[in-house]
C-alpha cells in the first residue's frame, strides 16, 4: 500500500533545520535563527513564509499556568449523541471551540466517549459552575460524561514539540 508522505517527510534539508531551530528554541527572529543555523538571513524569511502556509499555524508560548492564576484543570470526556443533527453539532462544537476556557477539544473513537474536553479554571468554584452549566446544556445531548480534576502545578508536560523534534530526527537518517 502507498503511503502518503506527513508535510515532514516532504520538506528540503534548509526547512527542516530552520523548523529544528523553532522547536528547541522558541519564536526567533529570522536573524537570530539565520545565526544558529548558518543559512541566510533571506533564506530564513523565505523559509518562515513558506512553513507558516503550510504547517505553523501560530506562536504561542507555553506559561506555567499556576503562576499566573490557573489552578485547576477539568478534562471532561463524553459520547456526543446527535451526530446526525449537523447543524446542532455545528453550532455547539463552535461555541466549544470559541470557549476560552477550552484548551483542547477533540472527537475520536472510544469504548465510552468519542469527545474530550481539556479545560483550565482559576478556581474550584469556577469549575465547579462551568460543570454544572456544561451539563445542564448539553446533558440532553450526551452520555457517559466523565471528569477528571488535575491541579495545575501538578501538570507534568504540556507541549508538543518533542513529537516534532523525533520525527525530524527520523526524517534526517
Amino acid at each position: 500500500m502507498h503511503k502518503m508522505k506527513s508535510e515532514i517527510e516532504k520538506l528540503t534539508k534548509n526547512e527542516k533545520t530552520f523548523l529544528r531551530c523553532i522547536v528547541e528554541h522558541g519564536n526567533l527572529t529570522d536573524n537570530e535563527i539565520s545565526k544558529i543555523t548558518k543559512l541566510s538571513n533571506s533564506t530564513c524569511s523565505r523559509i518562515r513564509r513558506t512553513l507558516e502556509k503550510s504547517i505553523i499555524s501560530e506562536y504561542i508560548p507555553i506559561i506555567e499556568l499556576h503562576k499566573v492564576g490557573v489552578n485547576v484543570f477539568l478534562v471532561i470526556t463524553f459520547q456526543w449523541n446527535v451526530f446526525n443533527d449537523l447543524q446542532l453539532t455545528k453550532k455547539t462544537f463552535a461555541k466549544l471551540k470559541a470557549d476560552p476556557h477550552v484548551v483542547f477539544f477533540a472527537n475520536g473513537e472510544g469504548s465510552v466517549s468519542n469527545s474530550v474536553l481539556f479545560m483550565a479554571f482559576q478556581n474550584l468554584e469556577k469549575c465547579y459552575d462551568y460543570l454544572k452549566k456544561f451539563r445542564e446544556e448539553y446533558g440532553k445531548y450526551t452520555q457517559n460524561i466523565t471528569t477528571l480534576l488535575l491541579p495545575s502545578k501538578e501538570i507534568i508536560k504540556n507541549d508538543f514539540t518533542e513529537i516534532i523534534t523525533e520525527m525530524l530526527k527520523e526524517e534526517s537518517k
